[in-house]
């Protein structure tokens, strides 16, 4: 059984809501230091993965999507703004998407084929979103979180990869951020600041439920979550919590994650499940 792999890669300050917050713009930061040793990890494991990458990072840092593309992994559309999708109007989300899957296909001269928005911010109220996706000819999104424990949750929602019904009459696949089932609980599981808070053994029990329900499951990070040397930037307790707590471990619960499981690029389980298997 294989499950998937993906990283968010995004500017550093993005991903916390440090946009806005005073000192973010004189801090300095390298995705590609942090994204170096992602690089080396996977390889050691021999394993492909998907990058969610921001237009945004591709027109100022195009070397890390060309480094990310020559080594193999695919390169997915993450938006260009890091706007999550309640703050789009249809029009303006099409805009973003464009502008992100253009530079991502000129710099790797390949198909975008999958998405996920700021945030996993698709919900039941903002299903419009994919319906542009499928007239953007994307096959795939990632970008819904069957769970009411998240700020853009969408409880409810089918667990594992599966044909979502969009209000076209049409249909997405989609490939829903990971959750442990207890009893009717359904809690976030092996993705960002909750793979980072809880214990490694949280993710492993996740991925393995979806194992038993016969479908792989979806680890995913940000390059920030395995930055132990993250500059710290003067902001609120709950903030600082979030975007800090076990930096230091959280490549040591990867690597777990990799002796443990097999992973795969979100493309090539698309592929499968369009296929059927």
């Amino acid at each position: 059984m294989f499950h998937a792999l993906s990283f968010d890669i995004e500017n550093w300050h993005l991903g916390y809501s440090l946009r806005g917050i005073p000192g973010w713009e004189e801090v300095e930061c390298s995705e590609m230091a942090t994204i170096e040793r992602i690089l080396k990890l996977l390889d050691e494991f021999d394993t492909k993965a998907t990058f969610f990458v921001l237009g945004r990072l591709a027109e100022e840092q195009p070397g890390i999507v060309r480094c990310l593309h020559s080594e193999g992994h695919e390169i997915a559309s993450h938006g260009h703004a890091h706007l999550p999708v309640p703050r789009h109007r249809p029009d303006s989300f099409r805009e973003d998407l464009r502008r992100s899957i253009g530079v991502l296909e000129e710099l790797t001269n390949e198909r975008v084929s999958g998405h996920r928005a700021a945030g996993w911010s698709v919900t039941r109220e903002c299903l419009w979103a994919l319906d542009i996706l499928k007239d953007e000819g994307l096959d795939y999104d990632s970008s819904v979180f069957p769970t009411g424990f998240h700020k853009y949750g969408f409880p409810g929602a089918t667990l594992g990869a599966h044909l979502l019904p969009l209000p076209s009459g049409r249909s997405i696949l989609e490939f829903p951020a990971q959750v442990l089932s207890i009893g009717p609980l359904k809690l976030p599981a092996a993705g960002g600041f909750y793979f980072r808070a809880l214990p490694v053994a949280v993710s492993e029990r996740a991925l393995r439920q979806s194992e038993q329900r016969g479908e792989g499951g979806m680890v995913y990070l940000h390059a920030h979550d395995l930055d132990a040397a993250a500059p710290v930037v003067k902001s609120g307790l709950w903030l600082r919590l979030v975007r800090h707590h076990n930096l230091a471990r959280a490549e040591a619960y990867l690597r777990r994650l990799l002796e443990r499981f097999r992973f795969r690029p979100v493309c090539e389980l698309a592929h499968a499940c369009a296929q059927g298997r």
